[in-house]
């Protein structure tokens, strides 16, 4: 094993990237000689061409390679020279491979990768670890975010900590003299998708706040939603809440949470806390209402436009 080959794999892009960053500050080589590929677009065989070439402009070059894993659709024969290359690298050359997660050892690439190369694991920010990273990152820069606008932020970002980074810079050159970023900025700025929208109305639905329920509701018909379309996303999201409240009860982890259902761990972070906020009998309860509304409105005995209002005060 040694520092030629590295390998950086972590579920979460952003910080991968970031990582990478500080990799490629370790060596003096300048970004005419940092060549960056994905193996989706670039034949691997121009990229092993690359890995095995003299660098004509200094002693030293970085090659950065993602989906990786495609190598495993290779034929035997054009596998083995990459193989090959892992146990004999070019000394001039510092190879990163970019991973979601670590290919088998039950692949030849993959235990080559276990006995080549450096292995350098990325790990995810916890969900509730992701508000003071935040925090951090805008202290670091002298900014400040009060505690209701850094709330706004990763709902309208899904938790999404690489969107969450796009919408910062946003918000930090729009407050660039006062350097303090207030919840009314992020509404101004930072853009409501469906499934945002969707959040709030279930948890104001499910704390009783029928006034700001309602007042979600208005602003995705100005949108021109479809009542039909916001029915069925509030029920998959009650659905999602009874699912995870039954996993919690079986001794599910915020990791195996975010297994389940294949999201961020801040997204499994925040499920969980919804979760237990709210009473199983509450969510079966309304979940049954959605039901019965959507059959009312399919069989033509409600107006769907009147009749998720009407829901909603009889919650």
């Amino acid at each position: 094993m040694n520092n030629l080959i590295n390998v950086l794999y972590g579920k979460n892009e952003y910080l991968v990237n970031e990582k990478l960053k500080t990799e490629i500050k370790k060596h003096d080589v300048e970004d005419i000689n940092i060549n960056r590929y994905d193996l989706l677009e670039t034949n691997s065989d121009d990229v092993l061409e690359d890995l095995v070439t003299i660098s004509f402009f200094s002693n030293n070059k970085i090659i950065i390679i993602d989906n990786f894993k495609e190598l495993l659709n290779l034929r035997e024969d054009n596998l083995k020279d990459w193989i090959n290359y892992m146990k004999n690298p070019n000394p001039d050359v510092f190879l990163y491979i970019i991973l979601n997660d670590l290919i088998s050892e039950e692949f030849k690439i993959g235990k080559s990768i276990m006995q080549y190369a450096k292995l350098i694991e990325v790990k995810d920010i916890k969900g509730n670890e992701l508000e003071k990273y935040i925090s951090d990152y805008l202290s670091e820069s002298k900014y400040e975010i009060d505690n209701k606008a850094l709330k706004e932020l990763t709902i309208r970002t899904s938790y999404d900590l690489n969107l969450i980074m796009q919408e910062l810079e946003k918000l930090m050159l729009y407050k660039i003299e006062n350097k303090t970023i207030n919840l009314i900025d992020v509404e101004k700025l930072v853009s409501r998708n469906l499934e945002e929208n969707i959040y709030e109305l279930t948890n104001n639905l499910l704390k009783g706040g029928k006034s700001k329920t309602i007042e979600i509701y208005y602003d995705l018909l100005v949108n021109n939603e479809d009542p039909i379309r916001i029915i069925n996303n509030v029920s998959n999201r009650v659905r999602q809440l009874i699912h995870t409240k039954l996993l919690i009860n079986k001794s599910f982890t915020q990791s195996d949470i975010k297994d389940h259902f294949n999201i961020s761990s801040g997204q499994a972070y925040y499920l969980m806390k919804d979760s237990k906020d709210v009473s199983l009998e509450l969510l079966e309860n309304i979940l049954r209402k959605l039901t019965e509304l959507d059959y009312d409105i399919k069989t033509g005995r409600l107006d769907k436009k009147l009749g998720f209002e009407i829901f909603i005060l009889g919650v």
